[in-house]
């Protein structure tokens, strides 16, 4: 059984700066960007709409990809769990297989209950965010369900020197005004052996 250690404070953990506090802030102004996105190409979303797929490059010539299997759910939802990934990917390696199991993941969202839509956002050339909206706490664990989505994780190591995983809620609808609420962030370190592994709780 893997051990997790507990962080305090704003602290980093010498030798892994992708700990400090300042890298979590960094990804909240780029998941509340995309809150913002999301809000208003949701807005103009009917409420019967259904399943809603937006793959296209924007301005930039960033790629944004989003997809609600079920819009009305997620405009109908009176609060909302969310879940934010960032990874320091490795160079040198073929990410292909990680990528076709994400579109497969994306592909198939709606056989886990309750994941109301996906949202993964090219913020620099191959660097990416996404950030996962859920109907209730419960849902984050049931991912773990989905084969595709078991598979990626296994190959993460190989694929990412370190990742943040961020939750927390937004507590009201998507249409409202309510701001991302962190909860904890998790930090893994696939570079040591054995893996480091440490959580920090707000």
């Amino acid at each position: 059984m893997r051990s997790t250690r507990e962080l305090s404070g704003d602290d980093a953990v010498a030798g892994r700066p992708f700990t400090a506090t300042g890298e979590t802030d960094r990804d909240l102004a780029v998941l509340r960007r995309m809150l913002t996105r999301l809000r208003v190409r949701a807005a103009g979303w009917d409420a019967g709409a259904g399943d809603v797929l937006v793959l296209e490059r924007m301005d930039d010539g960033l790629r944004e990809w989003i997809r609600a299997p079920d819009a009305a759910a997620l405009l109908a939802a009176r609060e909302l769990t969310w879940v934010g990934f960032f990874g320091w990917a490795r160079e040198g390696v073929d990410h292909s297989q990680i990528h076709e199991l994400e579109a497969g993941i994306v592909d198939t969202l709606e056989r886990v209950a309750g994941v109301l839509s996906y949202y993964d956002l090219e913020v620099a050339p191959g660097a990416f965010g996404n950030l996962i909206l859920c109907a209730s706490v419960n849902v984050p664990a049931a991912v773990h369900t989905h084969e595709l989505h078991r598979r990626a994780v296994e190959l993460t190591p190989a694929h990412y020197h370190s990742v943040r995983l961020h939750d927390g809620l937004i507590p009201g609808p998507l249409l409202g005004d309510a701001e991302l609420v962190l909860a904890r962030t998790r930090y893994f370190d696939f570079d040591s052996e054995p893996h480091w592994f440490a959580v920090r709780s707000r």
